[in-house]
């Protein structure tokens, strides 16, 4: 199969697993770039795919999107991510993998009840700014918009498209910062919009089937994303 190909799949994958159960496919997405391409390289080139990606699903679910908490993470989510974006290039790749892991992990044990908190509205700010520079650095730290939203009481399509425009504002964060530290340039500008491509493609998709997946399959979707991701990233930091 050849690499466009890969990666249109890839992002279909990936755009599908998100709409249908709110978290994961970005995690799968990511770890499976980070594997054949490096961490680093992967968090670049996923982050203006997913950017846009997120918008999109944020747009086919806009009524149902909750805009001042929405508002409020992306106070603090922009910002952190920036940050984060900044010191990525200073990072050892090594470093960059074992934080993959390490955020893959803590989004399966969250899906599997081990790891649990509650989060009060006022405090939807300042967690914003410290999953976006977590999610700059590691990518998987995005992980956490699901339990914060959950904790705050949202279910269902108010919680997806919720998520869904709160991972825009991660994601215009990581762009921004990579693009001042250098390393987002126009030569993975192809590669992102290839990704996309099949990421859109999911949304669609899925999109179409959410009347008819119940809420406990939209669970067992998240749980194999996370659970794929988390053998990916083992693989990829052992090689």
């Amino acid at each position: 199969m050849g690499s466009h190909a890969w990666l249109v799949l890839l992002g279909a994958v990936a755009g599908a697993l998100t709409s249908l159960a709110g978290m994961g496919g970005g995690m799968v997405l990511l770890i499976a770039l980070s594997v054949t391409r490096g961490p680093r390289e992967a968090l670049v080139v996923t982050a203006p795919a997913l950017l846009f990606s997120n918008l999109h699903r944020a747009w086919l679910l806009r009524r149902a999107i909750d805009p001042r908490i929405a508002a409020a993470f992306a106070m603090g989510a922009i910002p952190g991510a920036i940050l984060g974006g900044l010191v990525v290039p200073a990072i050892p790749s090594r470093w960059l993998s074992a934080l993959l892991v390490g955020s893959t992990l803590l989004a399966l044990a969250r899906s599997r009840g081990l790891v649990s908190f509650r989060a009060s509205p006022a405090a939807v700010a300042p967690l914003g700014a410290g999953i976006g520079a977590l999610a700059a650095t590691s990518g998987g730290a995005g992980m956490l918009v699901g339990p914060l939203y959950l904790s705050l009481g949202m279910r269902g399509i108010g919680y997806v498209g919720t998520v869904a425009i709160s991972a825009v504002a991660l994601h215009v964060g990581r762009v921004v910062g990579y693009g001042a530290s250098g390393i987002l340039t126009s030569a993975e500008i192809p590669d992102a919009l290839t990704l996309l491509a099949g990421l859109v493609v999911g949304n669609l998709v899925a999109h179409r089937l959410r009347a008819h997946v119940s809420a406990e399959t939209e669970s067992r979707i998240e749980l194999a994303s996370l659970s794929l991701a988390t053998l990916l990233a083992v693989f990829g930091i052992a090689r």
